[in-house]
């Protein structure tokens, strides 16, 4: 008897714990359907962004294209007005900037300046103490600068007057009377 009450309650728990599985399969394969579809739409989200950012890519490239466009009309305005002001006999168009005629006319007179007053007033204090025989560490402690800047303005002070060595240098200070020769 008691085997059969056994038999009896094992029959009935049988389908009930097949019915437990059965649902919790039903909840998962849900659950796996619910995260396809999340990814259905994350990449239908992608999608759109992706079309979003290229149709910003052309954008950009059409205002890119019509930047380069403006700005060669500009390079071409100002290659005219640079060929009329360099050609005297021609006549000057009124648009042609009175900026650009001041700086043409500017470019004429700064050619007859001698070397000396080429130079900017630093550059021919570094030149001066160079010629007394100063080393760039000395001139950057009076000046209260970085050596670097010293040797940035020796290489400019060189380069503007064409020397290619400190003895150049200081032979260009002697001739302009920068520094008197020692007798």
């Amino acid at each position: 008897m008691k085997k059969l009450a056994k038999v009896k309650r094992a029959a009935i728990r049988k389908p009930q714990v097949k019915q437990v599985k059965q649902v919790k399969q039903v909840k998962q394969v849900e659950a796996q359907i619910e995260q396809a579809e999340a990814k259905i739409e994350q990449g239908k989200a992608r999608e759109e962004q992706a079309k979003a950012r290229e149709e910003q890519a052309k954008a950009r490239e059409e205002q890119a294209k019509a930047q380069t466009e403006r700005a060669k009309a500009r390079a071409e305005k100002a290659e005219t007005a640079l060929q009329k002001v360099l050609n005297p006999s021609a006549i000057v168009h009124p648009e042609t900037s009175p900026r650009l005629l001041k700086h043409a006319t500017e470019g004429e007179s700064t050619n007859t300046k001698s070397p000396l007053e080429q130079l900017s007033e630093r550059q021919r204090e570094i030149l001066r103490l160079i010629a007394e025989g100063q080393n760039t560490k000395q001139i950057a402690e009076l000046l209260k600068v970085s050596p670097k800047t010293v040797e940035y303005h020796r290489m400019k002070l060189m380069a503007g007057l064409n020397l290619h060595d400190i003895t150049g240098l200081v032979r260009f200070a002697m001739k302009v009377g920068l520094i008197v020769p020692e007798s």
